[in-house]
């Protein structure tokens, strides 16, 4: 496409030059005046063909920047909740949800970096790391009469931990008098896992987190074992190394099959999803690898989730939907993409 433009900037050049040309053997017009009109003429072509162009075309064939469910999801937002209602989330839909839901937000792309300044009292003066589950590290700063933390770290600790209390009492400090706050849960901060799991384990002593992921894995082989009527089911993550179901009826085995291993290492638990649609937590007896697999419905896919990230809120929220969870009120879900959560303060 970059070529095509270039040619035709060309050839447009050219054909004003010999339209230049024309009019000076005419001699019609001053030859200053038509210098001007080249220089004129040549700088729209410049303009046109080397960034309008190019821009239309971009414009034209690129897709949406947001997919229906995020669409149809904002919108509900703005519907069906009240103007003062703060969103809280990851950084990156900040702005969308600003824009479409026209909802507040706890930060977005512009405000990433900013800090959370607001009236406290306490009886310790300084900078204090608090410390919870999941190698966490909640940096804040008491100063001058205030309590100061980072935004970023504050939503990645409601997302990474596992205590539904700590991440209560983070959000309510976001809250607007007599306002709601929605939570939502989307498929991208699944890959998103490693920023959101690094700033919240962050440290000033070392000053680097420890970056948690979800590991999503497709489908490679299903195998019939005729003689075990069973089936075989690999998931290929490198060119040595596999996640492999071996299922009979309705009895699964989950395993991590590694090169340079001699025996298959059981996963110590799965989560399998029956033909009703619901899914269950099994545990492995002799388990060697720690963390789940959680096996999507269907087989088609895996995700193997670290030993930090099982019961983690986002897990709790996106894949299981806030089963178990007390203050975090499943509303809506849209195409499996994103999933509102109303935040209850029992207050």
């Amino acid at each position: 496409m970059i070529v095509t433009v270039f040619w035709d900037f060309l050839i447009a050049l050219a054909l004003l030059i010999v339209i230049a040309i024309a009019l000076l053997a005419t001699k019609k017009l001053p030859k200053r005046e038509i210098t001007l009109i080249v220089v004129l003429f040549a700088v729209f072509l410049l303009v046109y063909y080397m960034y309008y162009s190019p821009a239309v075309f971009i414009a034209k064939n690129s897709g949406t920047v947001l997919s229906d469910n995020w669409f149809e999801g904002l919108n509900w937002i703005k519907n069906n909740t009240k103007e003062c209602d703060v969103v809280a989330t990851y950084w990156d839909p900040g702005h969308f949800i600003t824009g479409i839901a026209r909802r507040p937000v706890v930060f977005d792309g512009a405000s990433q970096g900013n800090l959370f300044t607001r009236p406290w009292n306490y009886t310790q003066e300084g900078v204090v790391v608090e410390k919870f589950d999941n190698n966490i590290n909640h940096i804040v700063l008491y100063k001058d009469g205030n309590k100061t933390t980072a935004r970023i770290q504050d939503i990645s600790t409601t997302l990474l931990t596992s205590n539904e209390t700590l991440a209560v009492s983070i959000l309510k400090e976001y809250r607007k008098p007599g306002c709601d706050i929605y939570y939502i849960a989307s498929s991208d901060l699944i890959g998103k896992s490693t920023w959101w799991t690094y700033f919240s384990t962050w440290n000033p002593v070392d000053k680097k987190g420890t970056p948690y992921v979800y590991m999503p894995v497709q489908l490679g082989s299903a195998k019939p074992d005729i003689k075990q009527n069973a089936i075989i089911y690999t998931y290929p993550f490198s060119q040595t190394d596999s996640f492999v179901i071996y299922q009979i009826n309705n009895t699964l085995i989950v395993f991590l099959q590694q090169q340079g291993t001699p025996e298959p290492l059981k996963v110590s638990k799965y989560v399998y999803f029956t033909s009703d649609g619901v899914g269950r937590v099994f545990t492995q007896n002799d388990a060697k690898v720690e963390g789940t697999v959680w096996i999507e419905p269907g087989n088609r896919a895996i995700l193997f989730i670290a030993p930090q990230l099982e019961d983690a809120m986002f897990t709790r929220m996106f894949l299981y939907n806030g089963l178990g969870l007390n203050n975090f009120e499943y509303v809506n879900n849209w195409g499996g993409e994103v999933k509102l959560f109303k935040v209850n303060f029992n207050d």
